[in-house]
């Protein structure tokens, strides 16, 4: 019941993210063009019509159609918004001039520079601009101003201006060195800026040859817009860059784990092929448009298209497919590790697996959020001091094909994949696994909205930026509430939805036709799983299903737990010891080598005031070297307990390691009785390092007595001896593990030399100083090396007199 009302409230949400779309795209669009009826190949066939009004087209030429915007003009019309209404600047000729279609002819072969002729028409089907080049060495007669002008009226008139609109022209003439030509300038008389900023028609001659006209606008205020686009040009250039530097980066941490056999790549290979081809096809589809505005002097418009494809291809669409595929990887490896079934929807849609409510929530919830993303952007463009021009929300390309629904849905799905894959999966599974949630998650929203930017760009950039933050925490949210396809659904469907809506505004049917086909693309997979949004399918995991890598890792991950277990039962057995027993001070330390060690130690007071010491190695380190061990200090604890002489001690810690571990686990033991009141210690070594003496003028004596290792024989032989002690005396019990400490790449061991040099400097600083001195001399002359064998300590100290 909660998970249906749950599922109604997320279809409620998303029929009012629609109808608030469709209510603010034209409050946040003022000036969107409402007469727009000719797409790209109407818009190319007018263009090549009107140009042979100059002269007759090249024979097979090569023409290329792209759209361009006005933002700077957009920018001050709105401005003006208040002052007049949004149907007046609409109508203007700037208003009307704010998208349009480029046309352009070359010759065949010609290069770049020297293309023939150029129209602009707008979106109405309106002419904005005819140009013709004429070479600026060509020598043409020359003709007075008075001429010029009386030309570019007829010229005007038979193109249907109304020359009463118009001031008085203002002639600029200039003088080539062939020939002479003429700037005409006709300012419209109702100019929305004032006489500061005048605007109208500009019709140029070449000699006596008419050139052209087009739209001008002398701009009080363009160094200001021009520094806007500026900003937003060199974040372009940001964009298709960034991926760059940061495949090291990633690749590092990619062979790391990869090595480790933390990583699969089959599903990662699945992804760099999407990411590449909808890419590839992209560009393949765009390059007309993307490289527009490239002039390689020897190259030809068409050998440019395909040098900058190529560019684009080996510094975007590749780097990216590589990023994602790397991404995958590895935060594919940390995602499973804490958060599995965020990647539930996201391996079922990988293996067709559609017919399940798993997919079909995260469909819905994908589909409606990134509609609500989509109206979050337009009411943001509106309320904040910011503005958004029209030309941010069509796309940097895929305006220009015919079938732009095609490129437009292959771009999104491609670098919307890239974006969540990256900017989610990995960055949010990393800083979260690294870091923590509460500064991972902060850290992965910043980085996101400084690399990953919405399908709408607001000027001044300042509050972009904000807005960017907005969006990206949106998108961190989605993938830890809902999971990866829901985030990726969302980032795709909110870029789909923004970029469209210009189109589907449109008068033109083919366009509407077009955006909605994108649409529909977008809501695929919500349409496909639909029917089981209500059941109870689940897309469960088979084993088969998983990756091996995950298996790997899910075992690893249980023999972990294993250890950690074990480790914590290891713990809990060895004693926590007091600072002073029966008035000695006492300190320890136990470093296992792994999570599980085969050294023992303890300290028990009898009931007659005397110490109990021990400290024991069963060979080897790991679960079996552990097992051993809590058997035999449980088995020393319960014999101290009856009979804590050390003949006592040693025959049944003996008869205990014979009958378990036997000759495979040779265990050590350390054993003395120590009376701090008669000072007097009882004790015997069976095959361990013998401990030290330190008196208080920094004598350091070994304590010897010889025997076999525990297990080895039965019945065991022990030297048992006896040493006078004086008061303060220190006591000092060790394992191997200190004394044969390795520096980092060298056999060179830490030695008894050095261990007795740091027992002399340390053992006045008490037991706590003494053991802390001895590991921080051992920890400097290993450095960074790891430690190969558990290392423990048990230092004491008499009481003065």
């Amino acid at each position: 019941m909660e998970r249906t009302r749950s599922l109604i409230l997320w279809l409620l949400l998303g029929v009012a993210a629609v109808a608030s779309l469709v209510w603010l795209y034209p409050w946040t669009m003022p000036l969107q063009p409402d007469d727009w009826t000719v797409n790209v190949a109407e818009a190319e066939a007018i263009g090549l019509e009107r140009l042979r009004i100059l002269g007759d087209l090249p024979e097979d030429p090569y023409v290329t159609t792209t759209m361009d915007g006005e933002s700077r003009w957009e920018l001050r019309l709105r401005s003006l918004l208040g002052e007049r209404s949004a149907e007046e600047l609409r109508a203007s000729r700037l208003g009307r001039a704010l998208l349009s279609w480029e046309v352009t002819v070359w010759e065949p072969a010609a290069l770049v520079s020297a293309w023939t002729y150029k129209a602009r028409i707008n979106v109405a089907g309106e002419t904005l601009a005819l140009e013709m080049r004429v070479p600026p060495d060509e020598e043409l007669p020359n003709i007075p101003a008075d001429e010029a002008v009386r030309r570019a009226n007829e010229f005007l008139v038979a193109q249907g201006h109304d020359l009463a609109l118009f001031d008085e022209p203002v002639v600029r003439s200039r003088e080539m060195e062939n020939r002479t030509d003429h700037t005409l300038l006709f300012r419209d008389r109702d100019g929305v800026f004032g006489k500061d900023s005048p605007y109208g028609l500009q019709v140029t001659f070449a000699g006596d040859r008419l050139t052209g006209v087009r739209t001008y606008f002398d701009d009080a205020e363009r160094s200001a817009a021009q520094s806007a686009n500026q900003a937003l040009t060199l974040l372009g250039q940001l964009w298709i860059f960034l991926s760059l530097p940061l495949l090291p980066v990633i690749g590092f941490f990619f062979l790391r784990r990869y090595h480790a056999g933390e990583i699969g790549v089959r599903r990662a290979v699945q992804v760099f092929l999407l990411v590449g081809v909808t890419g590839l096809v992209s560009i393949v589809m765009g390059s007309h448009q993307l490289s527009s505005g490239w002039n390689i002097g020897v190259l030809t418009r068409g050998q440019i298209n395909a040098v900058v494809g190529l560019q684009l291809v080996l510094l975007f669409a590749f780097p990216i497919a590589l990023m994602s595929f790397l991404s995958w990887s590895v935060g594919e490896s940390l995602c499973r590790e804490r958060w599995g079934k965020k990647l539930a929807a996201f391996d079922a849609l990988f293996q067709g697996a559609w017919a399940n409510s798993t997919v079909a929530r995260a469909s819905l919830r994908g589909l409606v959020a990134g509609v609500v993303i989509a109206a979050g952007l337009l009411i943001s463009a509106r309320l904040l001091p910011g503005d958004a021009p029209l030309d941010s929300l069509i796309g940097p390309w895929w305006q220009a094909n015919r079938w732009f629904s095609v490129s437009l849905v292959v771009f999104c799905i491609g670098y919307g994949a890239y974006m969540e894959i990256f900017g989610r999966l990995l960055m949010v599974s990393s800083f979260t696994t690294r870091l923590g949630r509460w500064v991972g998650v902060p850290l992965a929203v910043l980085l996101g909205a400084a690399m990953f930017f919405p399908p709408l760009i607001m000027l001044p950039l300042k509050w972009s930026v904000l807005l960017w933050l907005v969006v990206s925490a949106s998108f961190v949210f989605l993938f830890l509430r809902f999971g990866l396809f829901t985030s990726l659904l969302a980032q795709v469907t909110q870029m789909v939805v923004v970029s469209v809506l210009p189109f589907l505004a449109s008068a033109d049917s083919w366009q509407q036709l077009q955006a909605a086909l994108a649409l529909a693309v977008v809501a695929l997979p919500f349409l496909l799983s639909a029917k089981f949004l209500f059941s109870s399918r689940e897309f469960e995991y088979r084993y088969e299903d998983v990756p091996p890598h995950v298996r790997r890792i899910a075992e690893r991950e249980r023999q972990r737990v294993e250890l950690e277990t074990a480790r914590r039962i290891q713990s809990s057995i060895l004693p926590d010891l007091p600072p002073r027993l029966n008035g000695v001070d006492l300190a320890h330390a136990y470093l296992p080598a792994t999570e599980v060690g085969g050294d023992f130690y303890d300290v028990l007071a009898l009931d007659d005031g005397r110490l109990a010491l021990a400290v024991g190695d069963v060979a080897g380190h790991g679960v079996s070297s552990g097992l051993v061990m809590s058997m035999a200090r449980s088995a020393l604890a319960v014999q101290v307990t009856f009979d804590p002489e050390v003949d006592a001690v040693f025959r049944t810690m003996n008869r205990m390691v014979y009958q378990t571990a036997r000759k495979r686990l040779l265990t050590t033991l350390s054993y003395a009785l120590l009376d701090p009141v008669r000072r007097e210690l009882y004790y015997g070594s069976a095959g361990h390092l013998f401990p030290y003496r330190i008196d208080r003028r920094g004598k350091v004596d070994t304590l010897e007595s010889v025997a076999y290792p525990l297990g080895v024989r039965n019945p065991l032989s022990v030297n048992v001896r006896t040493a006078r002690l004086e008061a303060e005396d220190v006591l000092f019990f060790y394992s191997d593990g200190v004394v044969e400490a390795r520096r980092e790449g060298s056999d060179e061991m830490f030695g008894f030399e050095r261990l007795e040099d740091s027992l002399r400097r340390h053992a006045p600083e008490g037991p706590e100083g003494l053991r802390d001195g001895v590991l921080a001399d051992v920890e400097k002359f290993t450095g960074s090396a790891l430690r190969e064998d558990d290392q423990t300590i048990l230092a004491l100290r008499l009481p003065a007199a």
